[in-house]
């Protein structure tokens, strides 16, 4: 028979021989048996849900802080070592999920009684271990029943479970459970002292396995936690430890690799440092020290841009009224550079020309016509003025 992912083994560990059903995913029974536990005929290859009897749990409604799941399992012991007779050593207690009060729901198992039932598992692939009872179908002011092996199963809370000899189970649920609560009964072999006037059908039509193994997994107890806890579990935390190693040798290669390419880029910086102020040096040779070589280039550049405009405007003020007194010159263009104005004029005539450039000079300035040509309309010609008188 080809394995199948949703196939479904069930051990129930009642008794000197324990039961056992291979259920497919639609919950119907393909292979069933019963075996000494010591010698097990059921598949070995498929992952195991086992049931064990309610009697020797004991489930509890504590009120917990929030707290991280390991100091969460250290308080619990001894925040349930109230409710039991026996040493909080001694018992395995497994958290469950919180009701709407915001208790939270556990079961208490002796270790004693876990190493009973662990030590035939040894080399099993037991994923799952639940209290019989805890896994009937259960809603409030219900009381689900069933019988196992002699025993009756009983569950009349979401925490509040029980299995009990036939002959005593009336007496002891007749003190818990609430005479108008509903009865559902789901399968095995009705006890005389229940009403049947009482008891009310399951809506859907499952076998005992299926509503147990379903209620197994719906329960979110699973006492294989711990120092009890599966093979799986145990080889994904060595899996994740292996990932957790690797993780950390990437982070030194990464750290490595990163110090590595700082070191470069600290080098290539100090180059370009050094080029920087080479390069400072050369265009503004009258800087001493260069500390902030962009905020130092552009007061340098103001500088220079300010001397210019004063220049220019120092030999403008002083050309400017010479100009405009010869009514017979005309202005074309100016050009100012490096200290220097050049004057682009028009003239009746070269002396006049020259004429204005003996009228600078006077003014002590340094004036000479660079050139100057004629044409039908008079003469044209170009002034280079400077400060300097000559």
């Amino acid at each position: 028979m080809a394995r199948s992912s949703s196939d479904n083994l069930l051990i129930h560990a009642l008794g000197d021989e324990w039961r056992w059903a291979l259920l497919d995913g639609r919950g119907r029974t393909m292979q069933s048996g019963r075996c000494s536990p010591e010698e097990p005929d059921w598949p070995s290859d498929r992952s195991q849900t086992v049931l064990i009897d309610a009697a020797l749990c004991t489930g509890l409604k504590i009120d917990m802080p929030d707290m991280p799941a390991r100091r969460l399992d250290q308080a619990l012991r001894w925040a349930a070592e109230e409710h039991l007779a026996g040493n909080a050593e001694d018992e395995h207690v497994v958290a469950g999920s919180r009701d709407e009060t915001g208790r939270l729901a556990c079961v208490v198992i002796g270790r004693d009684a876990m190493d009973r039932i662990c030590g035939p598992l040894a080399g099993q692939s037991a994923e799952r271990i639940v209290p019989d009872a805890l896994c009937l179908p259960w809603q409030a002011e219900e009381l689900a029943l069933a019988e196992r092996d002699g025993r009756v199963l009983a569950r009349w809370g979401d925490c509040e479970f029980g299995s009990f000899e036939s002959e005593l189970a009336e007496e002891i649920l007749a003190g818990v459970v609430p005479d108008e609560a509903r009865i559902f009964w789901y399968g095995g072999e009705c006890p005389d002292w229940l009403d049947q006037e009482r008891v009310e059908e399951p809506t859907s039509q499952r076998s005992l396995d299926q509503c147990l193994a379903d209620g197994a997994a719906a329960s979110g107890i699973n006492l294989l936690s711990g120092p009890y806890s599966p093979r799986s579990a145990v080889a994904a935390r060595s899996y994740w430890r292996w990932v957790a190693g690797l993780a950390v040798v990437l982070a030194v290669v990464m750290i490595g690799l990163v110090a590595a390419e700082n070191h470069q880029l600290d080098r290539e910086a100090e180059r370009l440092q050094q080029d920087i102020e080479q390069r400072f040096g050369q265009l503004f040779p009258e800087v001493g020290r260069v500390v902030r070589p962009r905020e130092q280039a552009e007061r340098e550049l103001a500088r220079l841009r300010f001397g210019q405009a004063a220049g220019l405007l120092d030999l403008m003020s002083r050309t400017a009224p010479v100009i405009e007194g010869q009514e017979r010159i005309v202005l074309d263009a100016l050009n100012y550079r490096d200290g220097e104005l050049e004057l682009t004029l028009r003239a009746p005539d070269v002396a006049a020309l020259d004429q204005l450039e003996q009228r600078l000079r006077a003014l002590d300035l340094a004036a000479d016509v660079r050139s100057a040509s004629l044409d039908e309309d008079g003469a044209s010609g170009r002034i280079r003025v400077t400060g300097g008188g000559q």
